[in-house]
């Protein structure tokens, strides 16, 4: 494990201290979890700022991961700089109104007063930068890539990414548009997710969408298969990322 961490910030030093920071984050919103009992629609109010921060501590050190499948002139070309800048600036935008909104006891998402409202329009477009910045790397990967690393390796990382890009970009704008995750039925369910028991949630969609830059490198490494392989993985992901977000717009819950 040491010798991976050591490979990341020598990859993206960035990239692999925001992902220490993301977990730290998460520490401390679960030691205010146990100390704080102001609820939020039956939860923590430290729930949402502490889901956001354990999903930033893996997408911060995938994009190190992948940052060295770049050639070396790539990484340290205007695209990568722009990948790296952005999602930074986004990323502590979207935390650190999560985290300041869980203070105040109020809702970061879908709120209903005018601040909250303002900020939750700019989180959206933060969230669109975070995803359009993976899948910009995902497209430097399979065309600028470090062509002395087995090209199947090459396409799953990028192919990983711009899966993650443009399908986490569509759930999350689905989300979004309808106000709510929920189709037909009642917030809560079983931790760590709460995604609904009772009904439809687009959560879970989403949640299968940001992680396609995790599965299908993980599905090469496993099982170290060839070109058509890869793109057959990543069809089944979209396929089980669609249908998933299909249910949900159906009513029906994925989790008990």
């Amino acid at each position: 494990m040491s010798a991976i961490l050591t490979e990341l910030h020598r990859r993206q030093p960035l990239l692999a201290w925001a992902g220490w920071v993301a977990l730290a984050t998460l520490g401390l919103c679960l030691v205010a979890m146990a100390l704080d009992g102001r609820t939020f629609n039956g939860l923590s109010v430290w729930t949402k700022p502490a889901k956001f921060a354990a999903s930033f501590v893996p997408w911060f050190w995938t994009l190190a991961w992948a940052w060295g499948v770049l050639a070396p002139e790539a990484r340290r070309g205007f695209a990568a700089g722009l990948v790296l800048w952005v999602t930074l600036a986004a990323a502590l935008y979207e935390q650190g109104w999560i985290t300041w909104r869980a203070a105040l006891g109020l809702p970061s998402h879908f709120a209903e007063d005018p601040l909250g409202a303002l900020m939750y329009s700019l989180m959206g477009l933060g969230a669109v930068l975070l995803v359009a910045m993976a899948a910009l790397l995902g497209v430097l990967v399979l065309l600028r890539g470090d062509q002395a690393q087995p090209r199947p390796w090459r396409l799953a990382v990028g192919a990983g990414l711009v899966l993650s890009g443009v399908l986490g970009g569509f759930t999350g704008m689905a989300i979004s548009a309808q106000a709510t995750p929920l189709v037909g039925g009642g917030a809560g369910g079983l931790p760590p997710f709460y995604w609904s028991s009772t009904g439809g949630d687009l959560r879970v969609a989403h949640f299968l969408a940001v992680h396609a830059m995790q599965a299908l490198p993980a599905l090469w490494l496993l099982t170290r298969t060839g070109a058509v392989q890869v793109w057959l993985g990543a069809l089944g992901w979209m396929v089980l990322t669609l249908g998933t977000f299909a249910l949900a717009r159906a009513g029906l819950p994925l989790s008990v």
